[in-house]
């Protein structure tokens, strides 16, 4: 008789378990959590899109858009600055929600829009080029890539049309003065050419008035994008979303915010 009361009490037990109030209720007190929890975005440090400032706080052009469309959706969001290869690898491994400046090579899913471009150019030595048909006339050009990015197949079709010869180096700098003894190497003629960011380099030349020139012509323009696991696409919808509903006053005031002057 024990044994049957037993067993009906632990099948009622089951039952309102497993009944859909209970399976809701549960829900209930587990989505605040999740809804509460920062959304985690990893970054490369690329002025004027994203940034640490002296303070160790995270700024920009695109960290303050996303910033704006988090406080829509009641969300905090979690910056992290770390060399590109590694963003995107968190991102894969899933330890970070998103990484900025993805392109379609980068293998990652990405959202629909984009709100920065990468806009290529070479950068020589002011004392040794000024125009890009005197950059031509060199026979097999040194050219500088960098190590992190793995450039789109448009970028090697025009370096192979120049018959460069391709020079690689890391491009990360932690800070602006590091980032200006990057451009010593032209200098000393090691490259002939870097194939930089135009409008970072264009930045830099003007703070520390360096001896570069950057080459009228742009060499090539890719859009950036965020990215994100596909198992992740829902807060991506969410995000993408809130990116879009922005007010473009916002969205004007962000951006005169961080122009060069």
């Amino acid at each position: 008789m024990t044994r049957l009361y037993s067993k009906v009490i632990l099948v009622l037990i089951i039952t309102l378990l497993s009944s859909p109030e209970t399976v809701q209720a549960q829900a209930e007190n587990v989505q605040p959590d999740i809804a509460s929890s920062p959304i985690s975005v990893c970054f490369e440090r690329w002025r004027p899109f994203s940034f640490v400032d002296q303070d160790g706080i995270a700024k920009g052009e695109e960290i303050d858009l996303i910033k704006a469309a988090a406080r829509t959706l009641n969300r905090t969001v979690q910056f992290s600055e770390l060399p590109f290869k590694r963003c995107v690898a968190n991102v894969k491994f899933g330890s970070t929600d998103f990484s900025l400046h993805v392109d379609k090579t980068d293998g990652l899913a990405i959202f629909s829009n984009t709100t920065t471009f990468w806009q290529l150019s070479l950068a020589v030595s002011a004392a040794r080029f000024q125009t890009l048909d005197g950059f031509k006339a060199i026979s097999t050009p040194r050219i500088m890539l960098a190590t992190e990015y793995p450039y789109p197949k448009a970028v090697y079709r025009k370096l192979e049309a120049l018959d460069a010869r391709l020079v690689r180096r890391s491009y990360y700098e932690e800070n602006d003065e590091h980032a200006k003894t990057f451009f010593d190497i032209l200098t000393t003629k090691r490259v002939d050419a870097m194939l930089v960011d135009k409008q970072w380099a264009q930045h830099m030349i003007d703070k520390f008035n360096l001896p570069v020139n950057l080459l009228a012509q742009d060499f090539h323009s890719e859009p950036q994008y965020i990215g994100y696991r596909h198992s992740n696409a829902s807060l991506a919808q969410q995000l993408e979303a809130a990116l879009l509903a922005l007010p473009q006053n916002v969205r004007t005031t962000i951006k005169d915010r961080y122009k060069y002057k």
